[in-house]
């Protein structure tokens, strides 16, 4: 009888979960914007934000990144991607009024490198304390990404 119980239970729970994205289509919740604010690491000068969708996504196109385990200790860090997200809508919210933007990761460039370090903010996952050291990833990136990257800087 408590199996039975306990499967209702978890059936229910599962299927409730299940239904809660019919809601959100009545509203049609637009996609979540995201912006990169680029500065320089030596003087921590802002030297462009990146608000253009297509570019954002592009330049965080992590699926042609090579996973490394850690990077030389004579890299010398050269700029500081901080790339941001809109907060998700609350109940209650207007879906069209504008939305604040929260941190969600930073990735730190190296001079003459093509590696970069991303760490993962501390935002991104609530209620849970995690050390940063265990959101923090090394990465070899294409060339092509680093000529894009460049061209942005110097644009």
């Amino acid at each position: 009888m408590k199996k039975i119980i306990s499967t209702l239970i978890i059936c229910t729970l599962l299927l409730t979960g299940c239904g809660g994205n019919v809601l959100n289509h009545r509203n049609e919740e637009r996609e979540k914007q995201s912006k990169i604010e680029l500065y320089s690491v030596q003087d921590d000068k802002l030297l462009k934000t990146i608000d253009n969708q297509d570019a954002v996504k592009q330049l965080l196109d992590t699926s042609n990144w090579e996973e490394i385990e850690r990077l030389s200790s004579d890299l010398i860090p050269e700029y500081k991607m901080l790339v941001y997200q809109e907060k998700t809508l609350l109940y209650g919210q207007d879906p069209n009024e504008e939305r604040d933007y929260e941190l969600i990761e930073t990735v730190i460039t190296f001079q003459n490198s093509k590696y970069v370090q991303e760490i993962i903010s501390s935002n991104v996952i609530k209620n849970m304390a995690i050390p940063e050291d265990a959101m923090t990833f090394y990465y070899k990136i294409p060339d092509d990404l680093q000529k894009e990257l460049d061209e942005i800087i110097n644009d």
